[in-house]
């Protein structure tokens, strides 16, 4: 199928590894009518990976629209962290939300669940007890929370925190207690209407095989109606496109016939074939 747009990307601005105008020209060249760039939201906790401020943010992208007017349409999207609400939601022309950390209520710490293992392995043990799955658990709810009430545009990878289990090697992705909990989380999301990202991004950075979230979340989806829509997470201009096709086909699989994209500023539907 032919790629006119993706939503989330990042550039050096945040924490990838193109500029802005690097990424841009990348997208002209796959032939895209439209990119959209989806920096972190400022987040303290997680500087320099975020942008430092939303203003400056604003500012770059504003920058970047009229430089490029004519040749793509550029627009201005966040990722927001669940921790760090945007304070001018208003001003992006859309949002998604995603969780990268668990919260020590105790201490007010944010622990990564998207980094190294031996951060997932620290939340696990300090926070739950060794319990894995209470881990899952809390994940989930805050996705849950991100759907319910922040109310984003689009839902960033679902199931990150599988990100760091390759080879099943901190829990059973096939066992009922982690299916249960990640389907009726992907239920409770799905009910508020909001739009799944099939997102690559870690088939890029070499973290996993498939993408978020997986072909029996995909069906589940799709059973309800769910729309969804393809993203490569994009970091580093070369992989734009990684893993998009794979994706497609793997919805395909899903039974789904057709797929969002972003279009003049609005999502337009169009097939996958």
């Amino acid at each position: 199928m032919k790629i006119i747009s993706t939503l989330h990307n990042h550039c050096t601005l945040c924490d990838g590894l193109s500029t802005p105008e690097e990424m841009v020209e990348a997208a002209i060249g796959c032939g895209f009518t439209d990119f959209g760039m989806s920096c972190h939201g400022y987040t303290p906790f997680d500087l320099p990976y975020s942008v430092e401020s939303e203003e400056s943010y604003l500012k770059a992208m504003a920058d970047l629209r009229e430089k490029y007017a004519g040749r793509i349409r550029v627009w201005c999207g966040a990722e927001q962290e669940y921790f760090a609400p945007l304070k001018e939601r208003s001003s992006y022309d859309y949002i998604i939300g995603s969780c990268h950390y668990v919260l020590d209520r105790e201490t007010g710490e944010h622990i990564d669940i998207d980094g190294y293992d031996s951060e997932f392995a620290r939340a696990r043990d300090e926070l739950f007890g060794g319990d894995v799955y209470a881990l899952v658990a809390d994940y989930f709810q805050n996705v849950v929370d991100i759907a319910e009430r922040q109310r984003p545009d689009i839902l960033g990878h679902f199931d990150l925190i599988s990100k760091n289990n390759g080879d099943g090697r901190f829990f059973d992705e096939g066992s009922r207690r982690y299916r249960d909990t990640a389907l009726a989380a992907l239920d409770a999301c799905a009910d508020t209407g909001v739009v799944f990202e099939v997102n690559t991004g870690a088939i890029a950075r070499g973290n996993r095989s498939v993408p978020y979230p997986p072909l029996f979340m995909l069906k589940r989806l799709h059973e309800r109606g769910t729309k969804v829509t393809l993203t490569s997470d994009c970091h580093d201009r070369r992989h734009l496109l990684t893993g998009l096709d794979d994706a497609a086909e793997l919805l395909k699989q899903a039974g789904y016939r057709t797929v969002l994209m972003w279009e003049n500023g609005a999502f337009t539907e169009r097939p996958l074939d």
